[in-house]
């Protein structure tokens, strides 16, 4: 479906994610849910068991990121439960801020491509509301199995992710669809995004080769300081 470009830029504008309920935000389309039961007692799912350590972490914190991302893209509004905040950092999300924007850009060129229609295409064959943990694991297992460039391969597990959760916020089962998707993230994506480097190299190999987001800042960094020994030395020399 063709969407015209405008609106398509702003929502793909990057946002702090803390700040998602501050942005306007799209009409609930239809959404009828078998997790009704859920509405009450869940309070998320980016705080589960499975987050065992940092590059979990780390993953499914992404996960997160191009979900809120691309139900914004698809006007849809998330369940509550998809924006509760994560599992608090001390550090801040300005620690994943650089594969967050890795990531975002590299989804940004992936949704224009025939592959991400193909994956969009192949969620709307899923049978959501019959599926179990073990058919939904199979169809991973498959999607991986047909990505054959490894470069792209993390990209092409999220963005299918988002698609299998996107359509379960219209026709139902949202809680076990992110429940299972998270999961996954954690235990299956992950380990393999650490074979190759961790979630940094792999965002940033998706994203394309950009220079070092450090070194941009050392060069600024470098080039205020030098303006303003610059200015100091003029203003000594109009002082006498």
């Amino acid at each position: 479906m063709h969407r015209p470009k405008a609106s398509y830029f702003r929502a793909s504008s990057v946002q702090t994610l803390e700040d998602y309920d501050d942005g306007p935000r799209a009409p609930l389309l239809r959404q009828v849910s078998l997790d009704e039961e859920r509405r009450d007692e869940c309070q998320g799912h980016w705080r589960g068991p499975d987050l065992q350590g940092e590059e979990e972490e780390k993953g499914v914190r992404l996960f997160r990121a191009l979900l809120l991302q691309h139900l914004r893209l698809e006007q849809l509004r998330p369940p509550p439960c998809f924006v509760a905040a994560a599992k608090p950092d001390q550090r801040g999300w300005w620690m994943y801020w650089r594969d967050w924007r890795s990531l975002e850009r590299a989804a940004r060129k992936f949704r224009e491509t025939k592959a991400r229609a193909r994956l969009a295409a192949r969620a709307e064959d899923i049978s959501l509301l019959s599926l179990d943990e073990v058919e939904f694991e199979d169809i991973m297992q498959e999607l991986c199995q047909a990505c054959v460039h490894t470069e792209q391969r993390a990209l092409v597990v999220l963005a299918f992710l988002c698609e299998v959760c996107a359509r379960a916020v219209r026709i139902g089962g949202w809680c076990r669809a992110v429940d299972w998707a998270a999961k996954h993230v954690a235990q299956c994506a992950t380990p393999w995004a650490i074979r190759h480097g961790g979630w940094s190299t792999v965002v940033e190999r998706a994203g394309g080769a950009r220079r070092d987001d450090t070194t941009l800042l050392a060069g600024a960094a470098f080039a205020a300081l030098l303006a303003f020994l610059l200015f100091c030395r003029a203003r000594l020399r109009t002082s006498y």
